[in-house]
């Protein structure tokens, strides 16, 4: 193993890991982060290159074993690493690992056969992409597709959240949700299923999926987009009762796709 006590925080290997709370420097370096012993485990195991890994002298021995030989691992105090990370260091491990580029759809989606994929309309809260990423890894989508606007998937908080599902997971980021959901329906043959708060939507439990569907969610305020919304006119709703106006993006996907799971799909 690649063991070494950094003496100084001066170091500039431990750059990537500087001030986390106040900086987002990772994104427009083409690296991520991940915290807490399961999200580093889990990318360690995954086939993202890992650069480093930062562990405390508390959280050494019992993690010691699950450390490859291949991977520089820097050790600190938990004084040293609160200080280079700029919060509480709890989790006691983190690890830099390299974004990879996107991957084309014909790379990963069956071209026929039953497919789910989960789409996120400017899903802009971390935790709820988080929990997209999760629950659709979950119930076995083939991939998740993000549109423009929607947090970061392989932030920290988001990654934490999915407890590093989406490191196994395929995940699109678009600037042209709209476009690339037409592409879903014209050349893939996927039905798109929007998820909105309208009296006149199916109500879900009247729906019968097709094999192959992506279901949309949309904005936590304002709900799928225009754009979005011309794409296809399947639109579904879950009926709700004392005077409940809406659910929360995350706890309305789970409904959604156990509902998908659930009922003999159409072919």
């Amino acid at each position: 193993m690649l063991s070494e006590r950094m003496e100084s925080l001066a170091d500039p290997r431990l750059d990537v890991y500087r001030s986390l709370k106040s900086t987002n420097a990772t994104r427009d370096a083409q690296l991520f982060i991940a915290e807490g012993p399961t999200v580093v485990e889990r990318v360690l195991r995954s086939d993202f290159r890992v650069r480093s890994v930062v562990i405390s002298d508390r959280k050494f021995a019992a993690f010691e074993p699950r450390l490859p030989a291949d991977v520089p691992v820097y050790r600190l105090t938990q004084v040293q690493a609160e200080e280079l990370v700029g919060f509480a260091f709890h989790c006691g491990v983190m690890a830099c690992a390299e974004r990879r580029p996107p991957q084309p759809l014909e790379t990963w989606l069956p071209a026929a056969g039953p497919a789910l994929l989960v789409a996120g309309d400017r899903v802009t809260d971390p935790e709820n992409v988080g929990a997209l990423i999760r629950i659709g890894a979950a119930f076995g989508a083939a991939g998740i597709v993000l549109g423009e606007g929607s947090a970061d998937p392989f932030s920290r908080r988001v990654l934490r959240v999915s407890m590093g599902n989406g490191l196994f997971l395929p995940i699109v980021e678009t600037g042209d949700l709209a476009g690339l959901l037409a592409k879903l329906q014209q050349q893939y043959a996927m039905d798109i299923c929007l998820t909105v708060l309208d009296a006149t939507a199916r109500p879900l439990h009247q729906h019968h999926f097709a094999a192959r569907t992506t279901l949309v969610f949309g904005n936590e305020y304002d709900g799928i987009s225009e754009a979005v919304r011309r794409v296809s006119d399947s639109r579904l709703t879950i009926p709700m009762f004392n005077g409940t106006d809406s659910l929360n993006v995350a706890v309305s996907a789970g409904i959604f796709l156990h509902q998908y799971r659930s009922t003999p799909a159409d072919a």
